[in-house]
């Protein structure tokens, strides 16, 4: 849309290259019954002048009772107004010549604005205030199933920063709620028509408690979040908290097509650009906005406000979606923290509905690789209140009642804080229902349960995104982990060599070259992000100390990489290769990426068990026991690398074939299903049957890995050299990889 265009445009569907607010249909219906609303008061004040007593009558209890609209006017069953009186109050396209357009724009009017009759102002004028409020809370309850979900028996919504007023209930009666309902301080005892509780002012703790006894729906306007009575943050009243939207261009633009236009459009392009963002509009004073309304076009009281604010306007208008360049990293969970912004954005922005996107994040991984750290990025990314909780400080409070209340409290806290991020770390504390341990499962059942049912306030309150931390996702509870509650599980590995340069660039850029950087970067592999940020803060302490720049000496020794040992590094170059050649030949594509460290080294890769036969389960095996094999081969010897925690090699592959046999109805028990192993009550028997099964696992990876010794070098090489391979690097150095033979598994 230009101004320069010889012909009319037509009206204009998008804004900003995005499409209109979800709010925006729900605000033009509410408009247009303001709109029928004056014309009928205009009517009745033509009436009175001319000596209609009965209109003046009407006219005086309209602006001076109770009546939320002039008796000549009716409203809609719907709430709504119909699609064809839409057509009829915006002309799509003003019937303008060339020459009328340019005659119009060189007067400095608005020719979009601008009807065939040369009028350029709505037929009948709107009060503006009321009109500022009412687009402000079709934008906080976005549609109208936004607005019916305060409307049901029993409901109990606060919006906060809308004040109480005497006209309040008027402002909704007429323009926003269903056909009879009505709004009374306190409901009476018989209504005979449906009615909505709206307190003229904050209420006692009588007169709520008085309004809480009546099962008509609550709508309690607070000034600030503090003046949210105590009673109602009880998750047992079910309260939804909305905050009044904002201020913002679009608000701004829905007021201005319905109060400086007759055809209900402008020259949207021209106020955007001259408008200042949205932060600055939310702190327009209400004189100000007052002010800036008596400009006669819409592109004129953009100007205005710019003028007042002290703003430069913006040369074009702004990405609705700002740049996620804040939260760093290639991470399953750092992507899914970046759309999980994006999202939330869009959702503040009004662009998308809270029900179409992700709303919840579980994040799993190591200790120290940056769970938390990630949580506070998508908080400060988003502009929104982080909020912390932990089952281990909800557990410090005390018994199991003053626990559950300390959880209680914390989601309280993020839904009064709405839009906000909730981040509870140490969710793998809460254990399951279900876990083979009875003792405390009383306990741990309750406290499960209580945790369900704050997760479940959370989907039914727009505005919060959960995101979840622990090391060990696999034991929680299933009722946890299932959408709905949880929507995406994603993993937070250690960080990338690419991630590490990352976070070493913010610390030390200024001290070391890019070169340095990216060396260090290499041989800090295996490293998690708190490691690495500790290590940086301890080098730069020990530089000030010796009064010398900080050097990757200092680096060095602080990341504890200035005692490397060749064997060791070795060894576990020799042992991720045997996983990584055995992986590729059993399941070709399956590695994404490998790493090594002198802490030990990790495949990432997909497992080979699809289809869960027994042939993909010996390869499974054979998978897990390829390092040790790949050790052997090479160095000669074994180590207890392939050992160690519940996630080692040997550890993984026992539970697969304990899984086996007792649970898969493919192993020694036939059709049996037997459940879970405890591993501390395993019979003799069992035990057996593990050493022969993993025995016979090494020896077919050992005959597998045999004919590519050659590789296995040219693997553990590289990977000494760089740490880290990704699957580019791996699809080079595999090219020419031949297929296993077909006797391998037998």
């Amino acid at each position: 849309m230009t101004t320069s265009s010889p012909s009319a445009p037509t009206f204009p569907s998008k804004n900003g290259g995005a499409e209109r607010p979800v709010w925006w249909a729900f605000a033009r219906h509410c408009i247009a019954r303001m709109r029928e609303i004056e014309r009928d008061l205009a009517h009745l004040e033509r009436r009175a002048r001319d000596g209609d007593d009965q209109a003046m009558d009407s006219l005086l209890d309209y602006e001076g009772g109770d009546t939320a609209t002039p008796p000549s006017h009716t409203r809609p069953a719907t709430g709504g107004v119909s699609v064809a009186r839409l057509m009829t109050e915006a002309t799509p396209c003003p019937l303008l010549s060339p020459e009328e357009w340019d005659t119009i724009l060189a007067a400095g009017g608005d020719p979009f604005a601008t009807a065939a009759d040369g009028n350029s102002l709505p037929d009948v004028a709107l009060p503006i205030p009321d009109l500022i409020l009412l687009t402000r809370l079709a934008a906080t309850f976005r549609d109208e199933s936004g607005l019916q979900e305060s409307l049901h028996p029993g409901a109990v919504t606060i919006i906060i920063g809308l004040e109480p007023s005497l006209g309040l209930g008027k402002l909704l009666t007429g323009t926003m709620l269903p056909a009879n309902w009505n709004t009374f301080s306190r409901a009476p005892r018989t209504a005979a028509l449906p009615v909505l509780q709206l307190p003229e002012r904050p209420p006692s703790g009588n007169e709520l408690e008085r309004c809480l006894y009546l099962h008509a729906p609550i709508l309690l306007p607070v000034k600030k979040r503090e003046d949210i009575p105590p009673l109602l943050t009880s998750t047992a009243c079910g309260t939804r908290v909305l905050t009044l939207a904002e201020m913002n261009a679009d608000i701004l633009i829905a007021m201005l097509t319905a109060s400086h236009s007759a055809t209900g459009q402008i020259n949207e392009d021209a106020v955007r650009s001259a408008l200042p963002g949205d932060a600055a509009l939310a702190a327009l004073e209400p004189e100000q906005l007052a002010v800036a309304y008596r400009a006669r076009t819409a592109p004129g009281v953009a100007n205005r406000i710019r003028v007042m604010l002290g703003t430069s306007p913006s040369p074009e208008p702004q990405p609705q979606v700002p740049d996620i360049i804040d939260i760093e990293g290639s991470t399953p969970a750092h992507r899914a923290a970046q759309h999980a912004v994006e999202d939330l954005k869009l959702w503040k922005d009004g662009k998308i509905a809270w029900t179409e996107m992700p709303r919840s994040l579980l994040v799993h991984g190591a200790p120290g690789t940056g769970k938390t750290y990630l949580a506070r990025q998508m908080a400060t990314t988003a502009g929104v209140d982080l909020v912390e909780g932990s089952f281990a400080n909800w557990q410090a409070e005390g018994h199991l009642g003053q626990m559950l209340s300390a959880m209680r409290k914390c989601f309280d806290d993020a839904i009064s804080r709405a839009p906000s991020i909730l981040f509870i770390d140490e969710i793998d504390a809460v254990g399951s229902r279900f876990g083979g341990d009875q003792h405390g499962m009383s306990y741990r059942a309750q406290v499960v349960n209580g945790f369900l049912q704050q997760i479940d306030r959370l989907t039914v309150t727009p505005g919060v995104i959960l995101v979840g931390a622990c090391n060990q996702w696999d034991r929680l509870d299933p009722a946890i982990t299932r959408p709905g509650r949880f929507d995406q599980v994603v993993q937070m590995p250690l960080p990338s060599c690419l991630d590490i340069t990352r976070i070493l660039a913010k610390g030390v850029s200024e001290a070391l070259n890019p070169d340095d950087i990216r060396q260090l970067a290499r041989q800090a592999v295996g490293k998690t992000p708190a490691e690495i940020d500790a290590a940086v803060r301890a080098a730069k302490a020990v530089a000030r100390r010796a009064k010398s720049p900080l050097s990757t000496d200092f680096l060095r020794t602080q990341l504890g990489l200035a005692k490397t040992d060749p064997k060791l590094l070795h060894r576990i170059a020799v042992h991720e290769a045997g996983h990584l050649l055995a992986a590729e030949c059993l399941v070709p594509g399956s590695v994404s990426r490998v790493s090594i460290s002198e802490k030990g080294g990790l495949t990432e890769r997909m497992i080979a068990l699809r289809q869960l036969t027994v042939e993909e389960i010996a390869a499974e095996l054979v998978i897990h026991m390829a390092g040790r094999a790949a050790e052997r081969l090479l160095i000669g010897s074994i180590s207890g690398g392939a050992g160690g925690d519940a996630r080692s090699d040997i550890a993984q592959a026992t539970a697969l074939v304990l899984s086996t046999d007792r649970e898969l109805g493919l192993g020694k028990n036939g059709d049996a299903w037997l459940g879970a192993a405890d591993m501390r009550r395993l019979t003799e028997g069992e035990k057996q049957r593990i050493r022969a099964k993993l025995a016979q696992a090494t020896t077919r990876a050992e005959r597998l890995l045999q004919p590519h010794t050659a590789k296995l070098t040219d693997l553990a090489t590289a990977l000494m050299e760089a740490r880290e391979l990704q699957r580019a690097d791996l699809q080079r150095l595999l090219a020419d990889l031949a297929p296993p033979g077909t006797n391998i598994l037998e």
